[in-house]
């Protein structure tokens, strides 16, 4: 248990392999998630959840490319689940 992928996993070598660049890190997660690998698919998405640890959701909804809500949007989604909107 930990916050950190040194504090999570104790191998360099798997530290390493996931140590990359962001868009290549998606393809990753793509790729081990298409070809059903699932402790690449997990070690993938560790490295991912460590790149977001502490990130507010508009840093979250540039770094994984989220378009932004309309308005519309926005307002229902405030009405649907008011706890993501709370400071």
């Amino acid at each position: 248990e930990g916050n950190t992928l040194e504090e999570v996993v104790t191998q360099e070598w798997y530290r390493q392999f996931v140590s990359v660049e962001q868009s290549l890190l998606f393809q990753l997660v793509q790729a081990a998630n298409y070809m059903e690998i699932q402790p690449l698919l997990d070690l993938a998405c560790l490295q991912v959840s460590t790149i977001l640890m502490g990130k507010s959701a508009e840093e979250i909804r540039v770094i994984l490319n989220i378009p932004k809500m309309t308005a519309e949007e926005e307002a229902k989604a405030r009405r649907e689940h008011r706890w993501v909107f709370e400071d």
